[in-house]
């Protein structure tokens, strides 16, 4: 009966219902038990699914791919903890099957979605559902490591051709940044997907609680200053990456936990998503002088391999961990995974230039410019071995350089 009052209460309001309709996202208003209340005119086009032939059914009923327990987590999460969840989507998982017939050249069958679950009405227990269409910032990063590819085989053409000689160097050193760098722009846009989809859904509220005249300044103060924190972390993400790529070639007293840190602050929302447990052991007091950038950039590129191993791999339990161990005059890096290892056929070619286990998805250089930075820059060293269905990677650095 509760049920059937707030659906009466919605539906009769023409004022909200027009507001909710010319919104240019997809609107669901579910209860806890996915019943739809509402279904705005965005999801009647997209989806060929009239409003009364959605009212009163559950969100699964009509759309049968939905992971029903997860979705119902997150509805309820929202509702006893009255803020905002999220069902982020990634490129082959998406909340309603949408056909992209609209997009031309589009990478994806599907509308690639983030959805917001916003708390709506807490005594019937009502959130709304903010779909956002993520498919042309998809299409873009498909995009991108498409171009990665191309510029990968041209480069292994050029390499058939010459010699390896000092130009030619030289010049895989600067590839490798370039590819290093499209791989930070996929991390940007990993940082940036949840405070996007954040601000977005303030801003909704916003305009529909204005629009009812139910927007005090409290509620207005506390939206403002989410937003300009958001905006703030996006910022120093900016930075931090900006930071990484300056030129650095002056020596610096660093602390090796910090660095780590810096580290899986770039790579977190990659292990999050493949479900990968990181662990260190160091002491954080532990700090070394050498140039910084440069073996941090080392250090991501190891982590990031682990990361890429694990991708199509059924492991449950994947382990990354890092030891460091200090010496009297060296410090030793221990990185391991058990990610499946590498074949010993393959081992002796790991540091070879364009040599890659990924196929078409890895340009070959990331391990080679690790070999080149370690040995040549910071005057250590660095090797790889495989058992027990795990990589172990070891670097050793001098305290000083």
């Amino acid at each position: 009966m509760a049920q059937n009052e707030a659906q009466h209460n919605f539906r009769t309001t023409s004022l909200e219902k027009k507001i909710v309709s010319a919104i240019d996202n997809g609107i669901i208003i579910l209860d806890s038990d996915l019943v739809i209340h509402h279904y705005n005119k965005w999801m009647e086009i997209h989806t060929h699914i009239k409003e009364k032939d959605a009212l009163g059914k559950k969100l699964t009923e009509l759309f049968d791919t939905i992971k029903e327990k997860t979705l119902l987590r997150k509805v309820k999460t929202a509702l006893r903890m009255q803020t905002p969840t999220f069902y982020t989507a990634t490129t082959s998982h998406y909340l309603i099957p949408i056909k992209t017939n609209q997009i031309k050249n589009s990478f994806f069958s599907y509308m690639q979605q983030d959805v917001s679950i916003v708390p709506f009405d807490a005594q019937n227990q009502l959130v709304v559902l903010i779909l956002t269409d993520q498919t042309n910032m998809a299409n873009i990063n498909a995009l991108l490591n498409a171009h990665v590819a191309k510029i990968k085989e041209l480069n292994e053409q050029l390499m058939r051709e010459k010699e390896l000689t000092e130009m030619q160097h030289k010049q895989l050193l600067a590839n490798s940044r370039s590819a290093a760098m499209g791989e930070m722009i996929s991390m940007i846009a990993h940082q940036w997907r949840q405070p996007l989809s954040l601000i977005t859904t303030l801003l909704t509220n916003i305009k529909i609680k204005k629009e009812l005249q139910t927007l005090d300044e409290a509620n207005m103060e506390s939206s403002l200053g989410k937003i300009e924190n958001t905006v703030k972390y996006l910022s120093d993400t900016i930075n931090d990456f900006r930071d990484y790529f300056k030129p650095n070639k002056v020596k610096s007293d660093l602390k090796l936990s910090e660095l780590f840190n810096k580290s899986i602050f770039f790579l977190k929302d990659e292990m999050n998503q493949y479900n990968i447990e990181y662990t260190i052991n160091i002491d954080k007091q532990l700090s070394i002088k050498t140039y910084k950038n440069e073996l941090l950039q080392s250090i991501i590129n190891i982590i990031k391999n682990s990361i890429d191993a694990f991708k199509n791999s059924d492991i449950e339990d994947k382990k990354i961990e890092v030891s460091i161990q200090e010496f009297t005059y060296h410090i030793s890096i221990i990185i391991e995974d058990n990610a499946g290892g590498i074949d010993e056929s393959i081992l002796e070619k790991i540091f070879e230039p364009y040599f890659s286990t990924k196929n078409k998805n890895g340009t070959g250089l990331g391990l080679y410019m690790c070999k080149v930075i370690i040995y040549e820059h910071l005057h250590g060293e660095i090797s790889i071995t495989s058992e027990n269905n795990g990589t172990k990677v070891a670097i050793k650095l001098p305290k000083k350089i």
